[in-house]
């Protein structure tokens, strides 16, 4: 069955794992390459008769090491232009062009493509990298409330923060330790004047804090290791310092969550569109150019709000707003495309995909986050 009207029909299961598998040689092939100078007729690596600068053998690129280095520079410097000619033109058709790269891919029409993988590959570290850049602050930024005293509210680029990492961040400024450690003084005195006014001393209260400790057995037993493991990790989250672990953990572990839940995706459009005929290997090159597609498109998203906000605020919200829409739409439009299913069934199957996508995404968000909740 074709992947699509306009394209030629399928190759047998064989001939698409050969191609998957040969990804790395089509990639340095190209769509198109210099004339063969090297001068060489047979192979060096391996002997075969040359038909072009690559063994159709071994892969090995005829390479004539006696050379001028000018010539090598300028060829490497194309090379390079056109694989980024070559990466821009995939970028286009991800973002404006739902499904045209996965039927042309999996039609056999790979040497004026990226290779699935190594574009995922490589806009994804680029996602998380920037996902990163946002969270890190260059110059922190110290406020506090209007009232003095203990009761000031600190803030360090809008977040509060607890003493420590205060005294942290200004270890380096003698006079902001020393506003900080007036400020501990006042507040310790505060809590002593408190206890005594309410007729409790602080001996007292340390007594009464260690009460439960040591009650009978009868009256109540002590935390499990579990449980106090738990309460001391939600005691983190409360602090400034704790939600930064716990942010930085969760980045750092979006990635590979992803990565893993990418088959999942390949699997679940496996199943629902089975009577296409098509193998594994076609879903998940889907899967890897709609996650591809998604990360680029949420890169672009807020650069071009940026622009179109310039003139009018209003053309900016408008610009949202489609962006928005494009986002939501595009799978409808990509799944239609590739299957040539019915709208009413592309529409079905493709909400059917959403909401088993999302459930396996939340469940994965929730294992990362405990995970990394006991790791901090």
């Amino acid at each position: 069955m074709p992947i699509d009207p306009d394209l030629p029909d399928l190759p047998d299961g064989a001939s698409l794992t050969e191609g998957v598998a040969a990804d790395a040689v089509g990639a340095q092939l190209g769509e198109k390459r210099g004339p063969h100078t090297a001068g060489h007729t047979h192979c060096e690596n391996c002997g075969t008769e040359l038909k072009g600068p690559y063994c159709h053998r071994c892969g090995q690129h005829d390479f004539d090491i006696n050379r001028s280095f000018t010539h090598t520079f300028l060829e490497a410097l194309e090379n390079f232009f056109h694989f980024d000619t070559k990466l821009f033109r995939n970028l286009i058709a991800l973002l404006f062009q739902p499904g045209r790269m996965t039927a042309e891919f999996n039609a056999g029409k790979r040497a004026s493509q990226v290779p699935p993988f190594r574009l995922y590959v490589f806009i994804s570290i680029l996602f998380f990298f920037l996902a990163f850049l946002g969270k890190e602050s260059t110059s922190p930024v110290f406020k506090t409330g209007k009232s003095d005293g203990p009761r000031a509210g600190f803030t360090v680029d809008g977040k509060p923060v607890s003493w420590d990492q205060l005294f942290d961040e200004t270890k380096d400024d003698p006079e902001a330790q020393a506003a900080l450690e007036k400020l501990r003084n006042a507040a310790a005195k505060l809590d002593t004047g408190l206890a005594k006014a309410t007729g409790q001393s602080t001996e007292t209260k340390e007594t009464a804090e260690e009460e439960p400790i040591e009650l009978d057995s009868k009256s109540k037993k002590p935390s499990s290791g579990w449980e106090l493991k738990l309460e001391e990790k939600g005691r983190m989250l409360t602090t400034a310092e704790g939600q930064q672990h716990m942010l930085h953990g969760f980045l750092a572990a979006m990635p590979k969550l992803v990565l893993l839940c990418l088959p999942l995706f390949a699997l679940y459009t496996r199943v629902l569109f089975r009577k296409s005929g098509q193998v594994y290997l076609q879903h998940l090159v889907l899967a890897l150019h709609f996650h591809t597609f998604v990360y680029i498109w949420l890169m672009c998203k807020d650069g071009w709000v940026f622009l179109a906000s310039w003139p009018s605020s209003t053309l900016g919200g408008l610009v949202t707003i489609a962006c928005i829409l494009w986002l939501v739409v595009y799978p409808f439009l990509m799944l239609r495309k590739l299957f040539a299913n019915s709208w009413l069934m592309t529409i079905l199957k493709t909400l059917m995909l959403g909401f088993a996508y999302l459930l396996t995404l939340g469940t994965g968000f929730v294992i990362t986050a405990v995970i990394v909740l006991l790791a901090i």
